[in-house]
């Protein structure tokens, strides 16, 4: 209801104060649903905004890891120039305190069985891990 005043005289104006003081019943009930509505669709969306970066995180692993293999697969052996080349690729895709554990540095005989280990962790702390196995081609 919108109040409306014209010009009177200082006593027949009425009161500004009394008009702010009376409240609707229910206006903070009916704005405070779609307040936590909102603060709840914030976290979700910030949530999944992490994770969305954790799988990608996980691909671009699988995706180099994938790579290596394959050179590992011609080669018998994850040569030093491409053992270099992959940690900074894993560096890049966000990994860090990288291990390459059991991965074959050696060269191996053909058709022997070549490995790729790779373990680290993301900015996050989580761990990421991929293992990979491939016969020896060259």
């Amino acid at each position: 209801m919108i109040k409306r005043y014209s010009l009177m005289k200082k006593e027949d104006s009425p009161s500004v104060l009394a008009d702010i003081k009376e409240n609707d019943a229910g206006s903070v009930g009916d704005v405070m649903p779609m307040c936590i509505f909102v603060i709840c669709i914030a976290y979700v969306l910030i949530s999944f905004a992490g994770c969305v970066k954790l799988i990608n995180t996980k691909t671009m692993v699988s995706q180099i890891s994938r790579q290596y293999i394959l050179k590992m697969e011609t080669e018998g052996y994850l040569k030093e120039a491409d053992k270099n080349e992959m940690l900074d690729d894993l560096s890049l895709a966000g990994l860090e305190n990288i291990n390459l554990g059991k991965t074959d540095m050696n060269p191996v005989g053909y058709g022997c069985r070549v490995t790729l280990e790779i373990k680290g962790s993301t900015e996050g702390g989580y761990e990421i891990s991929e293992f990979r196995t491939s016969t020896a081609k060259y």
